[in-house]
């Protein structure tokens, strides 16, 4: 009788071993290349604003620029891990960041971002809105070939420009 049960018991325990086996293999799966030109558009109160977003990546690190629609070109850093993106843009001129999280689908990516900082002494312009903090959407669609798509140049602040 327990002869019987071991050919029983190993297929178990070899079914059970290769469905544990495929679990780890997809948590640790490469991240996914987001590498190149990047349109990312989000809601703000003025309306939907654009921005070319260009990425490099190295493994699971992010490094690039990100242009608004003013031409304004701000730096970008970040990381990814699997289909999980989160990257930072350090606004020039301004003492605030934009912190992006968002997942990656194929070339569509899609998130959340929120500003942080800007509490200090620079307040001009802010008029009393809070520094636009609160949590924003974006989503991006990767650019195939040239990215420079020119957008009417604006010169306003930049809390006014990302629509915060």
């Amino acid at each position: 009788m327990i002869k019987r049960l071991y050919p029983l018991l190993f297929s178990f325990l070899l079914a059970a071993s290769l469905l544990l086996a495929q679990d780890p293999q997809s948590n640790n799966s490469q991240a996914a290349n987001i590498g190149g030109a990047w349109q990312i558009s989000w809601q703000a109160r003025n309306g939907s604003q654009q921005a070319t977003m260009e990425i490099q990546q190295d493994g699971s690190k992010l490094s690039g620029t990100f242009q608004d629609s003013s031409g304004s070109s701000s730096s970008v850093s970040g990381s990814i891990a699997g289909n999980n993106v989160s990257f930072s843009v350090q606004i020039q001129g301004r003492p605030m960041t934009l912190a992006f999280t968002g997942t990656i689908d194929g070339d569509k990516m899609s998130g959340t971002f929120q500003p942080q900082g800007g509490g200090g002494g620079g307040g001009g312009g802010r008029g009393g809105r809070g520094g636009g903090q609160g949590s924003h959407t974006w989503s991006g669609v990767r650019q195939q070939g040239s990215s420079g798509q020119s957008t009417p140049e604006q010169n306003q602040d930049e809390e006014d420009e990302y629509g915060l």
